[in-house]
């Protein structure tokens, strides 16, 4: 058995993906002695792009790595609603948003982010170090070695291993919903935003250097990219070229969640990310919740004298938040995937008639502020 650190307070987390970047960064702000543990032997830019709302962004420059979202290379995004032909719905003001909430709606490439993270925390996590059992205070990885902190952070995602130590290892929930994501290289201007189809969305997001970034979703099999053509052939231009023009490197996952938990921790061992609240995409909350986890999360522990009372206020301050966009998350995606007929035509009206003030305040429910 052996212990991360021969000095200070040490702290493991296991999981190098954008959650476990940014608590490895934050605890080691707040003086902590940080080890990451990633069960791959390479950290990969899986995911392709995401949406980075004004509460990442608020995270990311609270972690010291806000250039990532506010570099003049990186498009911003008005958050339009769009129909299937790629005519506006409504959208936002985009410099209004951004004085309302003070920090831009951006999307990026998730490998940039991660980049960015990395560069960030410094010292480069440890790879090929998955973690198959957990106790208190305490890891073993899969090749035998037993690893030893005063406080263990579960970044390790939806079928996370602390958790199952943590609060248990119940299964997650199938939304029955699949997601392709891919990224392509497109000529000219794309219209960006969400495209509300007959019981399917997709989204061609313009990232930096050129790239856009498609993402499409619906009810149906995983895999079937005989579905997926006859989905986005319903969709104006650009929507089917990037889907045909990102082919096989396209990605297809089912979506999963959760229902929120009543707890996230067990002693001096706690969880963030998909690891504590896995939800849906549609409120793009996903890599935003990680990273306003972990900044809460080192907060709540610098100049603590009490770990476990410590853990208690980091669940207090964000498991009412993360509860509320993980149902919120499921409802989005019931509005969103409407098949056709009339509670479509009801939706779309009302979208585009609710008035902007009324948007900001449905946005601010969301990010907070």
């Amino acid at each position: 058995m052996s212990r991360v650190s021969a000095g200070g307070r040490s702290a493991i987390v296991v999981g190098a993906g954008i959650g476990g970047l940014g608590a490895g960064i934050a605890l080691r702000d707040a003086g902590w002695e940080v080890t990451v543990l990633e069960r791959a032997r390479q950290i990969r830019p899986i995911g392709a792009g995401l949406s980075i709302w004004p509460n990442g962004v608020a995270a990311l420059r609270s972690l010291g790595a806000g250039a990532v979202a506010d570099s003049p290379e990186v498009p911003r995004s008005d958050g339009a609603l769009r129909r299937s032909d790629g005519s506006a719905i409504t959208r936002f003001d985009r410099a209004g948003l951004e004085r309302r909430f003070g920090a831009p709606l951006v999307r990026d490439h998730r490998g940039d982010l991660l980049d960015a993270l990395l560069g960030t925390l410094g010292e480069p996590p440890r790879t090929g170090a998955g973690v198959v059992e957990v106790g208190p205070g305490s890891v073993r990885l899969d090749h035998g070695e037993e690893l030893t902190a005063d406080l263990i952070v579960g970044a390790d995602g939806l079928r996370s291993t602390v958790r199952a130590w943590t609060i248990g290892a119940a299964e997650p929930v199938d939304s029955g919903i699949v997601a392709w994501r891919g990224v392509a290289s497109l000529a000219g201007v794309v219209p960006a935003g969400e495209w509300w189809g007959a019981g399917c969305i997709a989204g061609p997001v313009p990232l930096s250097a050129g790239r856009t970034y498609c993402y499409v979703a619906y009810r149906g099999a995983e895999g079937d990219r005989d579905e997926l053509r006859r989905r986005v052939g319903r969709f104006g231009a650009p929507v089917p070229e990037a889907v045909e023009v990102a082919g096989d490197a396209a990605l297809c996952h089912r979506l999963f969640d959760r229902p929120p938990a009543d707890r996230w921790s067990r002693g001096a061992t706690t969880l963030l990310g998909d690891a504590a609240h896995p939800m849906l995409p549609f409120l793009g909350q996903g890599a935003c919740s990680a990273l306003e986890d972990a900044v809460a999360l080192a907060a709540a522990l610098d100049g603590a004298q009490d770990v476990e009372a410590a853990l208690a206020a980091y669940e207090g301050a964000r498991r009412p938040r993360t509860a509320s966009l993980v149902k919120g998350s499921r409802s989005a995606a019931r509005v969103a995937l409407l098949e056709p007929g009339p509670l479509r035509s009801i939706r779309n009206f009302a979208v585009a008639h609710t008035p902007m003030a009324l948007r900001m305040r449905q946005v601010a429910a969301i990010v907070g502020g």
